[in-house]
């Protein structure tokens, strides 16, 4: 994965992430437009926490084989 790759993945993760505490403890009001696309939010974000996951363990059993 390149470094643009890495960084595309980790801009996604934050925005997402944000969107989730901001879903359970309501700091900002989220516009009607997102509200609709909830469903689909959680998907992808579903999705990228999975991958997240992966990559984590990719990365330990690569240090573990070194």
């Amino acid at each position: 994965m390149g470094k643009g790759a890495k960084t595309l993945f980790f801009i996604l993760n934050l925005v997402f992430g944000l969107y989730f505490i901001n879903f359970g403890l309501e700091f900002f009001e989220i516009p009607e437009l997102i509200s609709v696309l909830d469903k689909w939010i959680f998907v992808i974000g579903g999705v990228l926490i999975i991958l997240g996951g992966i990559n984590y363990t990719r990365t330990l059993i690569n240090k573990l084989d070194k």
